[in-house]
């Protein structure tokens, strides 16, 4: 089955050895590969790769991202949880979706439909399993992107090892402002054919760079908004100031119409009609659904569906909370918030090892069918 499936010829752009930091004092020295996945569609997708290539590969994961970011939802100067799970064993992959980050440097547009993200991250799934001597991969998703891997997870089943979705959207609209925003919308629906021909794109990082300028204003007042990225005092000024300059980025108005039909009409569908959420509820993969008990922008009941509708035999939901991690937890905090490295990333990291056997492979560089170029990493 997975010789007849689109899949991505993947490049090496760049590698080199670097040392970096996990959090902290804590730092750690990689094998960095810089990828350029060329997708069946004619797009080409950037994907960095880490690992420790003096340790025995314990399994290979995914990193997806969310509405409007890239890379840097998972990786920043001082915090990274990419370098965390390098360090435990695991073999790294940093994707951007179309239009993100290096994706769009490398040429590739704004996505005009969410089911090009689930084509893409399924054929770089697909070329990473071939080059890399992979049988599955785990993918991780955050907010859209957990969106990204359920449906991905529906397209190449058997290249799946699971499922995790922290902060991860599968039903939308338990916000009330964001039912609204729905709501407010449906009288565009006549013109929304016309919207979706355009293609527009959106960039976020103007947004970022704001909410910097007046950052320990915001920092108070998201005690009194209804919607709110992270929770006050839950993460360091230097690390919030590098998340929302690097991690803020582009996407498409197709993509929020998308979504915003999810909130009104209460179905994970794609653009074609196809029922993701019906599909992925049907597959027995691993799954580990993950919330914040106070992330105003996809609440616990969002992200719990995932878990209550499926029929995988292997399923976990937890709820980070104060009842035993100490402090409360949003949306962007729960992964790279200050307490983040105590409590979530070694709960994920236990989950993905319980779930993948070593198997000695971590000392095997890129099998690349594409040209290397020199440079530091």
């Amino acid at each position: 089955m997975t010789g007849t499936r689109p899949a991505a010829r993947i490049e090496l752009v760049r590698r080199a050895s670097v040392e970096q930091a996990i959090d902290g004092g804590r730092f750690g020295r990689f094998d960095k590969e810089i990828l350029r996945a060329l997708a069946p569609s004619g797009r080409a997708l950037a994907v960095v790769r880490k690992r420790r290539a003096d340790l025995p590969r314990r399994g290979a994961v995914l990193l997806v991202h969310g509405f409007a970011q890239n890379r840097y939802t998972w990786h920043l100067s001082t915090r990274s949880f990419v370098n965390y799970l390098a360090d435990e064993g695991f073999d790294v992959f940093n994707l951007e979706l179309t239009g993100h980050g290096r994706s769009r440097e490398y040429g590739s547009e704004t996505a005009r439909s969410f089911e090009e993200y689930v084509d893409d991250a399924s054929a770089v799934i697909e070329g990473l399993c071939e080059v890399c001597g992979l049988d599955r991969t785990f993918i991780v998703g955050h907010s859209l992107g957990g969106a990204v891997c359920y449906a991905t997870a529906t397209r190449v089943p058997d290249r799946i090892a699971g499922v995790v979705s922290i902060a991860g959207l599968f039903s939308f609209g338990a916000n009330p402002v964001t039912r609204g925003i729905a709501r407010f919308l449906e009288a565009l629906r006549p013109f929304e054919p016309l919207i979706r021909r355009l293609g527009a794109g959106v960039r976020s990082r103007f947004l970022g760079r704001a909410i910097v300028d007046r950052l320990d204003e915001t920092d108070r007042l998201f005690n009194l908004f209804p919607m709110a990225g992270w929770v006050p005092g839950s993460t360091e000024p230097h690390v919030l100031q590098e998340r929302l300059i690097r991690g803020f980025d582009w996407t498409g108005l197709n993509i929020l119409l998308t979504m915003l039909r999810w909130a009104s009409d209460g179905a994970f569908e794609g653009e074609s009609g196809i029922d993701y959420g019906e599909a992925f509820s049907s597959l027995d993969l691993p799954l580990l659904v993950i919330a914040g008990d106070r992330d105003r922008l996809l609440p616990p009941a969002d992200a719990r569906p995932a878990y209550d509708l499926s029929e995988s035999r292997d399923k976990t939901y937890k709820l980070f909370s104060p009842v035993h991690e100490e402090v409360h937890w949003g949306h962007l905090d729960i992964v790279l918030g200050e307490k983040a490295p105590t409590y979530v990333w070694p709960y994920v990291a236990r989950w993905l090892e319980d779930r993948s056997p070593i198997d000695g492979g971590g000392d095997a560089p890129l099998r690349t069918r594409g040209r290397r170029e020199p440079g530091p990493a």
